[in-house]
């Protein structure tokens, strides 16, 4: 049977893709009682097809056949709230913005999500609170996963996306750059305005 149930026999956490619980690996489709996760202090492990998240590579470089891996993981406190942490790594291909060649990245996403009865509790909230305090989702019995990871994917993308070193740039831009060598620092002149 697809899923997994608990020793009572009560709700089963679904998934779309695979995941690993104990040593056991099982199909079952996308989406998860949030509540159960938590409640049980479980860790889900699993992977997507990147070629599957079309909002993450909008704009993008076209990819190669590559996975998407996750984890999520559950929480209860003493105070009874209900949390979820998220982990999710992709390598992505991006265009460099410096030497315009594509260059692959490793995205990794990290988030700690709590969970609350429904959107308008979260709008409830005050907005003046501790920043380091975790991001807020409505909790569902069908929540889905994959839309959570392609999420917190797009946030981690950088906003320009550059080689750390440039293998190679155009002619215009060396040629730039080597001009820049020889220009004086606007720091140096001051300070010789400074001694006079």
């Amino acid at each position: 049977m697809a899923g997994w149930i608990d020793s009572k026999g009560a709700k089963q956490l679904l998934f779309y893709v695979f995941f690993v619980l104990d040593t056991e690996t099982v199909q079952v489709n996308r989406f998860v009682d949030t509540w159960e996760l938590a409640r049980l202090q479980r860790e889900l492990r699993g992977e997507a097809a990147l070629a599957g998240f079309d909002r993450l590579l909008e704009g993008l470089p076209e990819q190669p056949e590559r996975k998407v891996s996750w984890s999520l993981a559950g929480e209860t406190d003493k105070l009874g709230r209900r949390f979820m942490s998220l982990r999710a790594d992709a390598v992505v291909t991006l265009e460099c913005q410096r030497c315009l060649q594509p260059f692959d990245l490793q995205l990794t996403a990290e988030s700690r999500l709590e969970l609350l009865e429904s959107e308008s509790e979260i709008e409830d909230e005050d907005t003046e609170e501790d920043p380091d305090a975790p991001d807020r989702v409505a909790g569902s019995s069908h929540f889905d996963v994959l839309e959570l990871v392609e999420d917190e994917l797009i946030l981690a993308l950088p906003y320009v996306p550059k080689h750390e070193v440039c293998p190679s740039l155009p002619d215009a831009l060396k040629s730039a750059e080597g001009g820049d060598t020889d220009r004086p620092s606007p720091f140096s002149v001051l300070a010789k305005l400074k001694k006079d």
